[in-house]
């Protein structure tokens, strides 16, 4: 879908082009891929790390970035916090230069989609929209629209019928409780190749900065308490599965209908109440509800999050 990304750029869709102009950005689509190349030399830098990236994604995952590519601007502080900036002891502005500062690449990226093709029963024709997410640290508005219309616009160019969606909360997330991470309990042979080991530890460092910079991209603030709406394990298998060119691996959940843990049961509808603004987000686009998308089609998790969907033809 890479090669079908919108082509309106930003500066075209958005409605307030004065407060656009006045913050010297200059917002592009790019696949992760490509972010990668373009800043190879800062990630390594910042990081401390080095690695190398395959140019071609043979996995079911795309991520797609809008970047910052302005020559111009430096950082997405407000005034205010700018001001505390320059007050600030040095960690304090080391925190804020990790969130805000283009000393970080990573902050270069003001929202990302993570899409999949033919998702648990679905066939070819459904494009799944995994993660959509409009920077926290960003000081443009609009680009959660943005990265949506973007996304059903290419969708159409590229062929597919139908769009779905989960609803992501934390309540909903409890009727499954703490999930272990699968990826941490391989163990490599004593005869492996040292180098082997050392080129698999580069690509899991990078693999790791990029999904910790992604995932905390998507914070938000509720009474004064930051929220995630997403898994910072979620959005690093997504990477990982990118980043290595792998198949989808796909297990089919063990999803269920019961009055408590199931769809439509006590946490589901905890967590539809809690995401009901981000359902009302998607409906505006058109996207509606429908159960059999997570209990017949099994296109995600067991986790009960609204599952939704848009018809493209």
């Amino acid at each position: 879908m890479e090669k079908h990304s919108f082509r309106q750029g930003f500066e075209t869709f958005t409605r307030d082009t004065e407060s656009y102009d006045q913050t010297n950005a200059n917002l592009s689509l790019h696949s992760l891929s490509d972010v990668l190349h373009m800043y190879h030399a800062e990630i390594e830098a910042y990081f401390d790390i080095e690695f190398g990236i395959n140019d071609e994604n043979t996995s079911h995952y795309e991520i797609v970035c809008l970047v910052d590519i302005s020559d111009d601007k430096i950082h997405t502080m407000n005034p205010d916090l700018r001001k505390r900036y320059r007050k600030a002891g040095k960690y304090r502005r080391r925190k804020l230069e990790d969130k805000y500062h283009y000393k970080n690449p990573l902050n270069r990226i003001h929202g990302y989609i993570m899409t999949e093709t033919s998702p648990g029963f679905a066939g070819p024709e459904t494009l799944c929209t995994d993660v959509i997410c409009s920077s926290n640290y960003s000081d443009i508005k609009g680009i959660g629209n943005y990265l949506m219309s973007s996304t059903i616009s290419a969708a159409k160019k590229a062929g597919f019928e139908t769009i779905v969606l989960e609803v992501g909360n934390s309540s909903a997330a409890e009727s499954i409780g703490d999930s272990s991470d699968e990826s941490s309990g391989s163990d490599d042979s004593d005869e492996e190749d040292d180098s082997d080991e050392e080129d698999d530890s580069d690509i899991e460092d990078l693999i790791d900065e990029v999904a910790c910079a992604l995932w905390k991209k998507s914070v938000r603030h509720r009474r004064g308490a930051p929220y995630y709406s997403v898994d910072e394990c979620y959005i690093r298998n997504i990477v990982s599965t990118y980043l290595h060119n792998q198949g989808c691996g796909w297990v089919e959940p063990e999803t269920n209908t019961d009055e408590e843990y199931g769809y439509g049961g006590y946490y589901y509808l905890k967590g539809k109440r809690e995401s009901r603004p981000l359902m009302r987000f998607y409906e505006s686009f058109g996207f509606e509800e429908d159960p059999d998308i997570h209990i017949e089609q099994k296109c995600f998790s067991e986790v009960p999050y609204p599952a939704m969907f848009l018809t493209l033809c």
